[in-house]
Order: structure tokens, then C-alpha cells, then sequence
């Protein structure tokens, strides 16, 4: 966790440091040419934007971070989601076994799944993925 929050910090401060100077240097430029003084406004304008970028690039770095080095968390975690996705718009107990079975298989990898229903016959209520 400590290593995880370093890289993403760590890449987030590098990044907006790089913006904020970029950003300045830029407008204070463009204010000494069109007015031929420098202005605050620059680094208000600069601060402002910085502001605005922050939590969105924070959260691409943390994706890209997390996509990169946190690998089988990542996929684990987007497998979940997808679940939870068709979990929603399914009515057939069948195929959300079925699509359980899928989802430990992919987030858990376990030897075998096996799901009992209770109150369906046998054939069709306990299905086993090996």
C-alpha cells in the first residue's frame, strides 16, 4: 500500500510541478507580449488549472499504476464489475451460475467451483466446473 500511494503521488507531484511551471512560464510570456508587463493573473490562471487537473490525473495515474504493477488485483477487480454488471439484467439462475463460476474462476482461480441451489432438482440445480 505504502509503495503504491509513493508511485502514484510520487508521478502525480512530478507531473503537476512540470504543468504549474509549464503554465506559467507560458502565460506569463503571452502577458508580456500582449500587454508588455508581467502579471499575477498568470499564476492565478496556473493555480487554477493545476487545481483542476489534479484529481482526474491523479486517477489515470492510479489506473495506469495499477494496470502496470497490481496486474491480477486490477483484472480481478474489472471481473468483479462486469459480474455485477450482468448480475443485474439476468433473471436465469442457470446462467448466473454459470456466470459465477466464470467470475471466481477468473478473480480466485481456484481448482474447482461448485454451486448448490437449493430447491431445484439435481441435475439441473448443482453445476461443477473442474
Amino acid at each position: 500500500m505504502i509503495i503504491r500511494r509513493t508511485l502514484v503521488y510520487g508521478a502525480l507531484t512530478a507531473v503537476l510541478a512540470l504543468l504549474f511551471f509549464g503554465a506559467v512560464f507560458a502565460l506569463q510570456r503571452l502577458f508580456v507580449q500582449l500587454t508588455g508587463e508581467q502579471s499575477e493573473i498568470a499564476l492565478v490562471a496556473s493555480t487554477l488549472l493545476i487545481a483542476a487537473l489534479a484529481l482526474p490525473l491523479r486517477n489515470r495515474i492510479q489506473a495506469v499504476i495499477d494496470r502496470r504493477f497490481y496486474r491480477q488485483k486490477y483484472d480481478a477487480q474489472k471481473t468483479v464489475e462486469a459480474f455485477a454488471t450482468r448480475l443485474q439484467n439476468e433473471t436465469d439462475v442457470i446462467t448466473l451460475v454459470g456466470d459465477l463460476q466464470s467470475a471466481i474462476r477468473e478473480t480466485l482461480q481456484p481448482a474447482s467451483v461448485n454451486v448448490w441451489l437449493i430447491g431445484t432438482d439435481r441435475a439441473q440445480g448443482q453445476r461443477s466446473i473442474q
